[in-house]
């Protein structure tokens, strides 16, 4: 039997599953709202029907769908490459580590392809990302979930693998109370996004 891939938030692959999902979801939706309306005016000869009406009901799920397929495409996930190395590094350490990491805001979408929650830290991994002001940005959309979950962790973030290496390497084993602290943080952090 074959063992199903879990694509739940904070795996790898998540978010290009999840843009697959709403293409889907958005391409089937279409495809219905197009027949409802072809099938009424063929029918009927008439756009004054029921059929029509459900087609205009109908387009409020595709557009959420369309919004968030548009939404998904800023994610790009780590490279194979790179997620060999972060997974090398969790096993090494025994520092649990989220992927594809999503802070929706007004504003647009933050993407994180690798973080950690642990001991009081969020320890982000942006390969993609150079310019000192995007990862500033990012910083202050992480730092968020301290708000929401009245904490105060140390938020860093970094574009390179050797400094995200050394930051993981850091980090020692909380206590019992802290390990519950890092779960509620992790819980909200994962309720920030999609």
């Amino acid at each position: 039997m074959k063992k199903k891939k879990d694509y739940s938030k904070g795996k790898y692959g998540h978010s290009k599953h999840y843009r697959n999902k709403r293409l889907f979801m958005t391409l089937l939706i279409l495809a219905f709202i197009v027949f409802d309306v072809v099938f009424s005016l063929v029918v009927f000869h008439t756009r004054k029907t029921l059929f029509v009406i459900v087609a205009c009901i109908m387009s409020i799920p595709f557009a959420r769908n369309l919004i968030d397929l548009f939404m998904s495409l800023k994610a790009k996930p780590l490279a194979k490459e790179s997620y060999m190395e972060t997974v090398k590094l969790s096993e090494e350490t025994g520092v649990p580590l989220l992927y594809d990491i999503t802070v929706t805001e007004s504003e647009g979408i933050i993407y994180v392809p690798c973080l950690t929650v642990y001991n009081n830290n969020i320890i982000c991994y942006t390969p993609d990302i150079d310019e000192v002001k995007q990862r500033e940005k990012i910083k202050k959309y992480i730092s968020e979930v301290n708000v929401i979950s009245d904490t105060s962790y140390r938020v860093f973030v970094t574009e390179k693998n050797k400094a995200f290496e050394k930051e993981i390497k850091k980090l020692h084993e909380p206590d019992g109370k802290t390990k519950k602290l890092d779960k509620k943080v992790k819980d909200n952090l994962l309720g920030m996004g999609f």
